[in-house]
């Protein structure tokens, strides 16, 4: 009987093992890497309000920051208009129980758009903190909260104005915490160390312009480069010492979209007061504007949905439900279809699907290909303005009203059209 305990002890602890190794944290904007690409092979396909719900629960307050997910905990920000308040808010993932809910800052609101809110810039996490960024009618105030809901630090960077708002969410980096201010005002990008939110750099745009992309961190030649898109360029920075290494003009002059990398280039999309994107080769210094632009596009491009590069195809849904699939080195249209309704969201991509929330709250479930195959149609009927996080065979999903978590089913792999 010993025998036999022991084995399967054993047993259930490589299973354990191998579900760990599997798992992978959605830690920030767009994933563990910045590309909306989860590693992992077990994400749900199909759900509905009654289908493969694992849990729902209402989120307080107001934001469309989107979650994150790390350690077995999910975390977002939200705005309480009634008392002015920004708050960082922890669930567990295994019952969407709220864990703690902070206020961080308090404040006026500050003009912004519309479909913006005073929380709408996503945390990033690692394994001791939580870093959000908010801002007022005054400024910007940064937070570092440790994983009981304790603030660590919290310190104003700069002054902030916008007649849209704020919505750039934070990026790690080795022993800080980068934030993106391009505003109206006095724009500038810095980063903060994590420990004491003390600033280790500072980058003043030649432009005083508004913009919310999140700089992307990618590796070219032995160096990691920092992408940065606003104030009229597409930038590529030092990271460590935030010194500007080259740029290229456009290709508009306010961003929304975070830019894709991969292939050796740089797609970048900018919203206003035209959508275009192009895409730059990397390398070079300096203006690189006249030597490594490859393809420049117009068409059916976005301005809040960040574009998917996903194996060896870029797949763009713009805000008015226009999807396109791209040939990323060259530019060609693969494909272009418009069969969705309007977006916010940013698509994401998991054991080889493409997932494309609506508005509305329906998600589009694609096989990865260069046609549109529909996989699966599914709806939360609720509307969701925010990007899912992919963690532990689950889907998260932040609605206007609740914090959802989808569970993996056994689940079809043919398509069940074709458009």
């Amino acid at each position: 009987m010993k025998l036999i305990t022991h084995c399967l002890t054993a047993a259930l602890a490589v299973v354990i093992f191998s579900e760990s190794l599997a798992a992978e944290d959605w830690p920030s904007w767009r994933g563990p890497r910045g590309d909306g690409v989860s590693s992992e092979q077990a994400a749900p396909m199909t759900w509905g309000p009654a289908q493969n719900l694992r849990w729902k629960v209402p989120v307080p307050g107001i934001g469309r920051s989107s979650v994150v997910v790390s350690g077995g905990h999910a975390f977002l920000t939200s705005g309480t208009p009634d008392d002015l308040s920004r708050r960082v808010l922890c669930f567990d993932c295994s019952t969407g129980k709220l864990l703690w809910n902070t206020v961080v800052h308090q404040g006026p609101g500050g003009k912004m758009h519309q479909d913006n809110t005073m929380a709408s810039s996503t945390p990033a996490v690692d394994a001791e903190r939580i870093y959000a960024v908010f801002v007022d009618d005054v400024g910007m105030t940064v937070a570092a909260i440790d994983r009981a809901g304790r603030i660590v630090w919290k310190v104003n960077p700069g002054t902030f104005y916008s007649n849209h708002g704020f919505a750039a969410s934070p990026v790690l980096h080795g022993s800080g915490v980068i934030v993106n201010g391009h505003q109206n005002g006095n724009a500038f990008v810095c980063m903060l160390d994590r420990v004491t939110g003390k600033e280790l750099w500072r980058y003043t745009p030649a432009v005083n312009l508004r913009s919310f992309s999140t700089p992307v961190l990618t590796e070219h030649e032995g160096r990691t480069l920092m992408i940065l898109t606003g104030s009229r360029q597409t930038a590529a920075l030092d990271p460590d010492t935030g010194k500007l290494i080259w740029s290229v003009d456009g290709p508009s002059e306010k961003f929304v979209c975070t830019p894709s990398v991969g292939h050796g280039m740089v797609f970048s999309f900018a919203g206003s007061p035209d959508k275009k994107s192009l895409a730059v080769r990397l390398g070079g210094t300096g203006d690189v504007t006249a030597t490594h632009v490859a393809w420049r596009a117009e068409r059916g491009m976005p301005y809040v949905p960040s574009p998917l590069l996903f194996n060896g195809r870029l797949h763009i849904i713009n805000d008015l439900g226009v999807y396109s699939c791209l040939e990323p080195v060259s530019g060609k249209v693969l494909h272009t279809a418009r069969a969705l309704g309007s977006t916010y969201s940013s698509p994401v991509a998991a054991a080889g699907r493409i997932y494309l929330f609506e508005d509305t709250g329906r998600c589009t479930v694609l096989a990865d290909a260069a046609d549109f195959q529909v996989l699966a149609r599914n709806d939360l009927n609720e509307e969701v303005y925010t990007t899912p996080a992919i963690s532990g065979g689950q889907l998260f999903i932040r609605t206007t009203q609740s914090l959802v978590c989808i569970t993996n089913a056994a689940q079809q792999s043919e398509p069940i059209s074709g458009e």
